[in-house]
C-alpha cells in the first residue's frame, strides 16, 4: 500500500472501506483471498503460510485483540461481549473464529462503511440517521477495540518478523490507524 495516502487528509469512504478489506486479508491465513488482492512470487506463495505459522501460531503475536489489551480474564470477557454486541447489533455473529479476530474486526469495519454508505444513498426519511449510526458505531469500535489492539499487534509483527510483507502491512496498518484516529476526532 502507498503510505502517503494516509498522511494528508481523511480518505473518502469508498477507500477507506477497500483499505479495511485489504488488511482483513493481509492479517487472514495466506491463501486465495489474500494472494487475489497482492502480488506475489510463487517463492514468496510458499514462504507466507510458514512466516504466519511461525508468527501467529508458534510464536507470542496472537491476532486476538484482547490477548493485548484485556489485563485479565474477567476483563477478557467483558470485551468479547461487548465486541460480540456490536456484531449483533448489526445482524452479524463471528462463526468460525473469535470475535477478537484482527481480521474480523476490520472486516467489521469495512461492513459498518458499507451500511453507512447504503445508507446514504437511499432517499429515506431516516436514511441520515442509519448513516450516523453507522459512523457513530464506527467510532465507538474503533476506538473502544480495533485501534488499541490493531496498534499493539502490528508493534508486535514490526519487532518480530523479518519478513518484509507483514512488516510493511504493519507499518501501513499503524499509518492508516492513526489517520483513521484522526479522521474519527475530526468527524464526531
Amino acid at each position: 500500500m502507498d503510505r502517503e495516502m494516509f498522511t494528508d487528509s481523511a480518505l473518502p469512504d469508498e477507500e477507506r472501506m477497500l483499505v479495511y478489506k485489504t488488511f482483513a486479508a493481509a492479517f487472514s491465513y495466506p491463501g486465495d483471498n489474500l494472494f487475489g488482492l497482492f502480488s506475489f512470487t510463487t517463492e514468496e506463495k510458499k514462504e507466507l503460510p510458514l512466516e504466519y505459522d511461525r508468527l501467529f501460531r508458534a510464536n507470542s503475536i496472537w491476532l486476538y485483540g484482547t490477548e493485548h489489551t484485556a489485563l485479565n480474564e474477567f476483563q477478557r470477557v467483558q470485551y468479547l461481549s461487548d465486541i460480540m454486541g456490536f456484531y449483533k447489533a448489526f445482524g452479524l455473529e463471528s462463526e468460525n473464529d473469535r470475535p477478537d479476530s484482527l481480521n474480523i474486526e476490520l472486516e467489521f469495519m469495512h461492513y459498518l462503511i458499507f451500511k453507512r454508505l447504503h445508507a446514504m444513498e437511499k432517499d429515506e426519511a431516516d436514511s441520515k440517521e442509519k448513516a450516523f449510526i453507522c459512523l457513530d458505531a464506527q467510532k465507538k469500535f474503533f476506538n473502544e477495540h480495533l485501534y488499541p489492539a490493531a496498534g499493539k499487534i502490528a508493534k508486535a509483527i514490526i519487532s518480530q518478523s523479518n519478513n518484509n510483507f507483514y512488516v510493511e502491512t504493519a507499518n501501513d496498518m499503524l499509518e492508516f490507524l492513526e489517520s483513521e484516529e484522526k479522521f474519527f476526532g475530526r468527524n464526531m
